[in-house]
């Protein structure tokens, strides 16, 4: 792979060129030929094998590399990517985001034998402006990363790596969004017993969608050993959910992920980052895709060219993001069975 110069490069390099050329004049040198001198030979020589922090120019060209961690965050085949996208709404790394208000009434022949005016539903939206939260993944060391950055493979693989990390945190913290912490009209929690049929709790969770008419957009993400225990009750039915990607049951688009959300034996939902405890099982969850949201704003690489303590280069990214519920401060249409 060929090096790349950004406009943004190039402007620096002839920006340091003119100061470079400036103080040569006062040696007695012309200093537009100095700068041009300079700035042809420096950006050419960039061009080649671009220079590191303590050369002239420089060092890591961020346009090439930050690309690769902003290229689909979310995979079509992910869960979170079953969410309604709001990075169009994100402004300065914060999303404005308002809550619809109640819906207005209807009435059937309001005016026959009736000269009142229609009444007035209050429906103003909540507004709310949430700031995205910042993800750092942890530095890597490399052994010069401005020849990696000319080697396609090398490069992308460093890339994936924080990108798969970022990836696999949002994931969690959406599955953990996404899932209910309360029974009540609008959301519901079912536990299960040992011998109870995973089948028959899709069963009850469709009817509870279909009683609030929410059909069409409900997704459902199984936890492992629930898909393990559906394989043992109906093989057919199994065999449909794995047969691609997809693939929908009961209504339900379906997803399998391994870090679902954890319940108590006492169906408590426990805060995120619990660790497993004796009596605790992993919910698999519903929600609706017009009823949650991703968002993702700004995205920085941060490089150290030759570390002296380390003896090496570091790189490290941070991806601004945030998911969540639509309706943040009461959250409608989440489900989970464990």
């Amino acid at each position: 792979m060929k090096n790349k110069l950004s406009l943004k490069a190039v402007f620096a390099n002839l920006l340091l060129a003119m100061l470079i050329g400036t103080a040569l004049s006062f040696a007695g040198f012309n200093a537009v030929a100095s700068t041009a001198v300079v700035f042809g030979v420096g950006t050419g020589l960039q061009f080649v094998k671009p220079f590191g922090i303590g050369g002239a120019f420089i060092g890591l060209q961020t346009e090439i590399w930050v690309p690769g961690i902003k290229e689909n965050p979310v995979p079509d085949t992910s869960f979170v990517a079953a969410s309604t996208d709001l990075s169009e709404f994100v402004e300065n790394n914060k999303l404005h985001l308002a809550e619809a208000g109640v819906e207005p009434g209807v009435h059937e022949d309001y005016f026959e034998g009736n000269d009142d005016e229609l009444p007035i539903a209050t429906i103003e939206d909540i507004p709310g402006e949430v700031v995205l939260k910042t993800y750092s993944t942890e530095q890597t060391r490399h052994r010069r990363l401005q020849e990696v950055e000319l080697q396609y493979n090398r490069k992308a693989s460093i890339i994936n790596r924080h990108k798969t990390s970022l990836g696999k945190n949002l994931g969690k913290r959406a599955a953990f969004a996404w899932s209910p912490a309360t029974n009540n009209a609008f959301n519901k929690i079912l536990q299960l017993g040992a011998n109870d049929s995973v089948l028959d709790a899709l069963v009850d969770l469709e009817v509870f969608y279909r009683q609030l008419d929410k059909v069409g957009i409900v997704n459902i993400c199984l936890d492992p050993i629930h898909m393990g225990r559906i394989r043992k009750e109906n093989i057919k039915i199994y065999k449909e959910i794995i047969a691609e990607d997809g693939a929908k049951i009961f209504g339900f688009n379906i997803y399998s992920y391994s870090q679902n959300p954890i319940y108590s034996s006492a169906g408590a939902k426990k805060p995120f980052g619990s660790v497993m405890e004796a009596g605790d099982k992993r919910g698999s969850f519903a929600w609706c895709t017009d009823e949650v949201f991703r968002c993702f704003g700004d995205t920085e690489m941060y490089a150290t060219l030759g570390d002296s303590g380390r003896q090496a280069d570091t790189l490290s990214f941070a991806q601004r993001a945030l998911v969540g519920n639509i309706r943040a401060s009461a959250p409608k249409y989440l489900s989970v069975f464990f």
